[in-house]
């Protein structure tokens, strides 16, 4: 009894909110749970990570963010041959539709009226905080993908997330935009949001990549996001990605702000993580 007492007090102090010394990521597949004492401790997030045997703490951390299936091991499975090959510290969160609905995770739970410490992008920054307390980690910033719903979170964290620690982001195949337009109210535009000028120019300035397949152009996509504001976007995701970028050049040109936002199309590829991840993975780890 007392060796099985011992065993569990063991467990819930590896799983113990902020117990960052307890973490301990052992070479290859792993997965462990992230309470976030700073943001949303009652959310916790399944992180499943890989840990290349040659990683060390110079390295670097790339972080997935999976589509609406919320499926981050299937993610984490299909990034471990770039993150082996990168020498990369690959970390998956996995967002449950429990804890998170389409607001609060495709949309990153950002409201005027919630405080930027409770929005889900923090748990990203926080998660990094941990994972740098339980590793020593010496790198001070990640690299930062998401696909389909993972591409929604990824895009509009750039957008409103300008002090975050990435070093590039690659959004794929979102389904549908926070556009750079201040007539057109969140989560469609900027509107009724946080953005103001100050971060609209830090934001503008922070390498950000929508990655769009050629072929994810068809308009009766089962999960396209087709409400009246959504249609105003463009008739499928590889029409929507080319406005998105056309309309940031427009605002940035007309308030004299620099871009750092670019557009590249997969050839031949659809909506599919496995297709755009071998381009993506170029863009992250050999700019």
């Amino acid at each position: 009894m007392r060796l099985r007492g011992m065993f569990w007090l063991a467990f819930w102090l590896a799983a113990a909110p902020g117990f960052a010394e307890a973490l301990v990521l052992q070479p290859g597949e792993g997965s462990f749970v992230f309470a976030d004492q700073k943001s949303n401790p009652d959310k916790p997030v399944t992180v499943w990570y890989f840990r290349p045997d040659a990683w060390d703490v110079s390295r670097p951390v790339l972080f997935v963010m999976h589509g609406m299936l919320r499926n981050g091991e299937t993610y984490r499975r299909a990034w471990m041959e770039p993150a082996r090959k990168h020498n990369a510290l690959l970390l998956v969160p996995e967002f449950a539709n429990q804890h998170y609905s389409g607001a609060g995770y495709n949309r990153g739970g950002v409201s005027l009226n919630v405080d930027e410490s409770k929005w889900t992008f923090a748990v990203i920054e926080n998660l990094f905080d941990h994972v740098r307390t339980a590793t020593g980690l010496t790198r001070t910033n990640y690299l930062l993908y998401g696909h389909s719903a993972g591409g929604q979170f990824v895009h509009r964290f750039v957008e409103f997330m300008p002090h975050a620690r990435f070093e590039r982001a690659v959004a794929a195949n979102p389904g549908y935009y926070t556009m750079p337009r201040f007539d057109r109210d969140y989560p469609y535009g900027f509107g009724k949001s946080p953005m103001d000028d100050e971060r609209l120019r830090r934001v503008f300035g922070r390498p950000l990549t929508i990655l769009v397949g050629e072929n994810d152009n068809d308009p009766n996509a089962k999960d396209l996001h087709r409400s009246a504001l959504a249609m105003e976007q463009g008739r499928h995701r590889f029409e929507r990605g080319h406005n998105f970028i056309a309309l940031a050049g427009a605002l940035a040109a007309q308030r004299n702000l620099p871009l750092n936002w670019n557009l590249q199309v997969v050839p031949g590829v659809g909506h599919s993580n496995a297709g755009m991840m071998p381009v993506a993975a170029r863009i992250l780890f050999e700019p």
